[in-house]
């Protein structure tokens, strides 16, 4: 299989990027991995950004090896079953080996990263491919599109890790190695996840890759040498992921608005839905539901297509303040809060289940692995709560604070504190 790449404006090159890098270290080169190993690609789970995986972890966990790294970590690593890949708060990208935690390779660069990692792997966009990894959406070019006239090269399917940086730098790494794929400079600081998808090109694919930043635009760039395909503004900040679902992607961001966004033109595929305020949190997709809640206190469950809003939840006692974005089950969804709530809340109807009271706030998203939902907050508190009552079944106490939700690898559940320390559990 191959993807398509245009020749449309270039980026940054390579060799451009070895400039803002300090040093390198790299262990000797692994073979590429195998498609049917267990993955964990995009900070939220899957495209949509449901931060919901449908099966369970072992119901006994115990620490497999804990690494540590140079800096804090503030976000969610990824892993391609081979390696699990962590960006640091002061410019460093590290490869640790998921079998021991020992370090692969390691750059370093004149800045710093608060936004999780991405990665992209061949199998992502193969339908036969085993259900370990995350599939991402293939859409339709649309007519007229200036990708559909441009001279295409045929380039063979790579696996790239994106990384994006509180300078506004959007960088493309080769995972097996740490190397130089492509840069992209936009013009704020990034604080969110990449997001990828792929347009058939006969019988090959054009990966593109999704990402915010805080000048206000959304950019979608090929992902095999980070040219701009479109660019999308909104008029203020943006901190969270861009979702997609049905060819969309939907966007928050400052401005008080869900964006509704073609992702073959990168124009608004309907009016923005106003919010009544700012949020920070990445909308969660699943189906025609759209779940997005905002930093004044409000949770708003959308019917997208029309615009309806389905629901609105606000604690009825004291208003919340979400900044963190939900996880989304069968029945119910999860969200917390800066008031240290956990709440479960009806899908249906918005009414809530259940409530959980923390120590401490969790800032880290919540994630939902099958019957569980997993919590990790300031207090350096990982628990495993049960998604029916919220009663808690385990816990793990960190003297470093979780600052991001934990990745599923298989039967491995990874997660880094900002002390700099990564830590995989798994069956004993």
């Amino acid at each position: 299989m191959q993807i398509g790449k245009t020749n449309r404006s270039a980026p940054v090159t390579a060799g451009l990027l070895l400039g803002a890098c300090l040093f390198a270290t790299v262990a000797p080169a692994q073979s590429p991995p195998a498609a049917n190993l267990p993955t964990w690609t995009m900070a939220r789970a899957d495209s949509g950004s449901s931060g919901a995986i449908g099966r369970n972890l072992p119901s006994q966990l115990t620490l497999l090896w804990e690494a540590e790294t140079a800096e804090a970590i503030e976000s969610t690593p990824v892993s391609d079953g081979v390696n699990v890949y962590v960006a640091d708060v002061m410019g460093g990208v590290e490869a640790l080996d998921l079998a021991s935690g020992e370090s692969r390779w390691r750059r370093e660069f004149e800045t710093g990263f608060e936004a999780s990692p991405g990665l992209f792997l061949p199998e992502s966009i193969d339908a036969n491919a085993a259900e370990s990894t995350a599939q991402i959406p293939v859409i339709e070019a649309a007519s007229g599109n200036p990708a559909e006239d441009s001279a295409a090269a045929d380039a063979a399917v790579r696996a790239i890790l994106v990384v994006s940086d509180v300078y506004g730098n959007i960088v493309a790494l080769d995972p097996s190695t740490g190397e130089s794929v492509w840069k992209y400079a936009t013009e704020g600081q990034i604080s969110a996840a990449p997001t990828f998808f792929a347009v058939p090109r006969g019988d090959a694919y054009e990966v593109r890759v999704l990402q915010s930043s805080q000048d206000g635009n959304l950019y979608c760039l090929s992902a095999a040498d980070g040219a701009l395909v479109w660019k999308y503004e909104t008029g203020d900040q943006i901190r969270c992921s861009a979702s997609i679902a049905a060819g969309k992607t939907f966007l928050g961001g400052c401005d008080g608005q869900l964006h509704v966004i073609d992702l073959a033109t990168g124009e608004p595929a309907r009016e923005p839905l106003p919010l009544g305020g700012p949020t920070g949190s990445t909308p969660a997709v699943s189906g025609d539901e759209v779940f997005l809640p905002v930093m004044a206190g409000t949770l708003f469950a959308f019917h997208p297509s029309t615009g309806d809003v389905r629901w609105e939840f606000e604690d009825p006692d004291r208003p919340d303040e979400f900044r963190s974005s939900v996880a989304i089950g069968a029945d119910r969804i999860v969200v917390s809060s800066q008031n240290k709530h956990v709440d479960a809340i009806e899908r249906a109807s918005g009414e809530r289940i259940w409530r959980k009271t923390l120590r401490r706030r969790a800032d880290a998203s919540p994630l939902i692995a099958g019957d569980d939902v997993w919590i990790a907050s300031t207090a350096g508190l990982l628990l495993r709560l049960s998604l029916a009552d919220g009663d808690e079944k385990w816990s793990f106490e960190s003297r470093g604070k979780f600052m991001a939700a934990p990745a599923v690898v298989g039967d491995r559940l990874i997660i880094a504190d900002d002390d700099g320390v990564v830590r995989c559990f798994g069956p004993s």
